[in-house]
């Protein structure tokens, strides 16, 4: 799967602790250095209302700790999303598990999803029970037989 493709699937699946009703014609768009042929050190997650204002909904970073998932994650302006935290950690975590697009010649990625519709809706949800299903495996198998 491409990681942008998951990065849109983490926003989906934790849309509805993000946004209110009143702001559903908005945007969530995530924004990260990519560097072609190095691993992903960072990403910002912002709400962008439909007038324009963007709003900063969390920043994540892998060298704040490799052992907290809570030090690498930092929300701003009230929000907070179980789904969003343990998503975008897994896929910050397990990068080699998913093909990039080309950099290109410009440094800055970005993804940007609207509202999901009932079927984007669907499948978001069915990702996401897979990579819960794939942590908590991998939490009951001694690390000796994961490598």
């Amino acid at each position: 799967m491409e990681f942008e493709k998951a990065i849109a699937l983490a926003m989906m699946s934790s849309w509805d602790e993000l946004v209110k009703s009143n702001d559903e014609n908005c945007t969530l768009r995530v924004e990260y250095r990519d560097i072609s042929g190095t691993s992903l050190e960072c990403l910002k997650v912002w709400f962008v209302r439909k007038n324009g204002l963007w709003v900063l909904v969390c920043n994540y970073s892998i060298k704040a700790s490799h052992s907290s998932q809570d030090l690498r994650f930092s929300f701003a302006n009230s929000y907070q999303s179980e789904a969003l935290t343990q998503s975008i950690d897994y896929i910050m975590q397990n990068q080699l598990r998913f093909s990039r697009r080309a950099a290109g010649s410009s440094m800055k990625g970005m993804v940007e999803v609207g509202p999901p519709n009932q079927e984007e809706r669907a499948n978001a949800v069915t990702w996401r029970k897979a990579i819960t299903d794939n942590l908590a495996k991998e939490k009951s198998t001694p690390y000796a037989k994961r490598n």
